[in-house]
C-alpha cells in the first residue's frame, strides 16, 4: 500500500530527528495541526506550507509536493504568467501523454536549444 503525506512528513521528520514541537516552530504552524496532518486527520497543507516543509525537512519539495498532489507555487505561477503554458498542458493531456512522451519532448527541447539556458541539466 502507498504511503499517505502524513506517513511521508512523518517518516522524514523522525529520519531527521526532528520533534513535532520543532518543525512547528520551524514553519511557523501549531504542533497539533501537524500531528493532525501526519495522523490522516487533516489534508496535506497548501503548497507555501509544503515548500516550508521541505525546507525544514532538507529534502527536495518536490518529493513533499507529489506526496500531497500539489503543484509547484512556481509553476503555477509561471502557468498563469504565461497563457500559451496552460494551452499546452491541455493538449498534452487530451492526447494523453505518457512519461516517454514528455522524455522524447524534453529530448527535442534539448536539440532545439529551446529557452534561455543551454540546454544541459
Amino acid at each position: 500500500m502507498e504511503k499517505g503525506f502524513g506517513d511521508i512528513l512523518r517518516d522524514l521528520r523522525l529520519d531527521l530527528g526532528v520533534g513535532l514541537r520543532e518543525l512547528a516552530r520551524l514553519i511557523n504552524t501549531s504542533p497539533g495541526y501537524l500531528s493532525d496532518v501526519e495522523n490522516g486527520r487533516a489534508a496535506p497543507p497548501s503548497e507555501d506550507v509544503i515548500v516550508r516543509l521541505a525546507r525544514a525537512l532538507k529534502v527536495d519539495k518536490q518529493r513533499l509536493l507529489m506526496a500531497a498532489r500539489k503543484v509547484d507555487p512556481e509553476l503555477s505561477e509561471y502557468v498563469a504568467q504565461q497563457p500559451e503554458v496552460a494551452d499546452f498542458l491541455r493538449t498534452a493531456k487530451d492526447r494523453g501523454y505518457e512519461e516517454d512522451d514528455w522524455v522524447r519532448l524534453s529530448q527535442l527541447a534539448d536539440i532545439a536549444k529551446l529557452g534561455k539556458g543551454d540546454g544541459k541539466k
